[in-house]
């Protein structure tokens, strides 16, 4: 079989290719005998069927060379070298079986010839993920080293268009909203601010200043990360603070819009999840920080008269704590701000009346501020809050 061959240029962010083949049991006895690697729960079908997994599954190493033989063979094919692997198992593949293995190219620069593939390997028949492993490779040959096709331009950064690289990146998402906006302002000081927005532009302080990069982003296109990738090129991403959340719908969960709470229980779920995702694969050696901006009105006490957002932002709280093992494979923390009434973005039309009605009910006499939530926020993102995640942070100023 010879190996297809992607050219430089072709190369992008969301290229996949997928295909299936057959794993017999002499392919993981061969492999076995290969590797030296002849642990029973492989090659012993006694051993394997009185273990807790009752039977015989291919080695994790077995799949690891699926996604070599896809990356090598298949995307981007023949000029590549494989310079790094990350992999994780979820769910053990019983052999003999038919594996379908899937690879989309996560990231490209053209300028270092470098770029990310990912692998998911299924058990084709249940489609059950067993694998997902990330491989960052380079091109090699003189294919690698042609010039790119008119009209595609090399993501060549410059002083001028791009983030410094000698400080740590951050991804602020809802970067125009009241609490984005303070929170990209507070860590512009010490850190590269990647702002996504969506309608509303930043304001042009924040703009102007050196360290903070506007992108105007749809986050829940099905796209996103396709466009992420695309920015960052080769770059790693250190944090990932989400401040976005599309409003805060009044009414009783009866009452409500079906497709609104969708909207809603996504933010806090399937986006979530997918942002983690993207932080999980393009953070560096020194692991990485995913802060949310949750609500004191989800877990804490929910609000009737916002049930929508509360069940979202109670769901935002769980999401948090499941990805929080899984995230720690790479070092990466994941933990939630959940503050009572702030008096900007959905609250910004707050009369004084509700403020002191809210100010009265709070021990400490007043509420919430952006700057108690930026507090918490660079706490989470810094090197003393390494060993907390998975956790919900209520700001609520001793509020029961």
């Amino acid at each position: 079989m010879e190996a297809k061959l992607y050219r430089a240029e072709v190369l992008r962010p969301g290229l996949k290719v997928s295909y299936e083949r057959e794993i017999t049991e002499a392919d993981v006895l061969a492999f076995a005998r290969l590797s030296g690697d002849c642990n029973p729960l492989h090659v012993d079908t006694d051993y394997a069927t009185e273990s807790n997994y009752h039977g015989r599954i291919v080695h994790g190493a077995f799949q690891v060379g699926l996604a070599s033989a896809l990356l090598g063979m298949h995307l981007p094919g023949k000029n590549v070298l494989l310079g790094s692997i990350n992999s994780r198992f979820p769910s053990p593949l019983y052999f003999p079986t038919r594996a379908k293995v899937s690879g989309e190219i996560t990231s490209w620069n053209m300028q270092s010839q470098g770029g990310q593939v990912k692998v998911i390997i299924q058990e084709a028949a249940s489609l059950m993920s067993t694998a997902e492993i990330s491989m960052g490779f380079t091109l090699h040959g003189s294919e690698a080293n042609k010039i790119a096709a008119p009209g595609i331009q090399p993501q060549i950064k410059t002083e001028e268009s791009s983030p410094k690289i000698d400080r740590k990146l951050i991804m602020v998402t809802g970067a125009s909203g009241g609490l984005g906006r303070a929170i990209v302002s507070a860590l512009a000081a010490d850190h590269d601010v990647l702002a996504l927005v969506n309608s509303q532009r930043l304001r042009g302080d924040l703009r102007a200043l050196a360290s903070v990069r506007e992108m105007p982003i749809e986050l829940t296109n099905l796209q996103m990360e396709d466009g992420l990738a695309a920015l960052l090129g080769t770059r790693t991403l250190y944090g990932m603070v989400h401040a976005a959340w599309p409003g805060a719908p009044r009414g009783s969960l009866l009452h409500a819009d079906v497709d609104g709470i969708r909207s809603q229980v996504d933010f806090g779920t399937t986006l979530t999840v997918r942002l983690a995702r993207f932080l999980f694969e393009r953070s560096g050696a020194d692991g990485g920080r995913f802060v949310a901006i949750g609500s004191a009105a989800g877990s804490f006490k929910p609000d009737l008269p916002l049930g929508v957002y509360s069940l979202a932002k109670a769901c935002l709280e769980n999401t948090i704590r499941l990805l929080a093992p899984e995230l720690a494979r790479r070092k990466v923390t994941i933990n939630a701000a959940c503050p009572s009434l702030v008096p900007v973005g959905i609250n910004q039309e707050a009369d004084q009346r509700k403020l002191l009605q809210a100010s009265a009910a709070i021990p400490l006499g007043r509420v919430c501020q952006p700057e108690d939530v930026v507090g918490m926020v660079r706490y989470l993102l810094s090197p003393g809050a390494a060993f907390v995640s998975g956790q919900s942070f209520a700001l609520t100023g001793a509020q029961l």
